[in-house]
């Protein structure tokens, strides 16, 4: 019977600590994936400046996965990147070089906030994962 308590009281703290390791990965995922898609409007900024091509054929060579998947990603983020990609390659060249500045520089603090929440709540979530399920031990017995 103890064994079964033992083991019982293993799995729950097990599920809470992964809980806690799956969301902190979350964080970790929207940081990357947020850096990743400025790389990829920088690259097409210059394939643009560089006068490579039409801009619809030059977006699936500038972004790792277009269409973008939008997972893991806030709303706020979305956002931004959904007006990007709502009107991409209806203006000028010098206009979209310029468009694609100006969306570089508005991921920056979406990019600086990812990476704050990395630092700061990624051991919180692991430690409150790992807390609730020592708690809720402490209950059961």
């Amino acid at each position: 019977m103890l064994i079964f308590k033992i083991f019982g009281f293993f799995m729950i703290i097990s599920t809470t600590y992964l809980f806690g390791f799956f969301k902190a990965s979350e964080l970790k995922k929207r940081f990357k994936k947020l850096q990743s898609l400025q790389k990829s409007i920088i690259s097409l900024k210059e394939k643009i400046r560089a006068n490579m091509g039409e801009i619809p054929q030059l977006l699936p060579s500038s972004f790792e996965e277009y269409p973008i998947n939008y997972t893991h990603l806030s709303s706020g983020d979305v956002e931004i990147l959904e007006e990007f990609f709502a009107d991409i390659g209806m203006a000028d060249t010098k206009t979209e070089y310029e468009r694609c500045e100006l969306y570089i520089t508005l991921l920056n603090p979406k990019i600086q906030e990812a990476e704050a929440d990395v630092r700061e709540l990624t051991k919180l979530y692991k430690n409150i994962g790992l807390f609730v399920g020592i708690f809720i031990c402490i209950i059961l017995l």
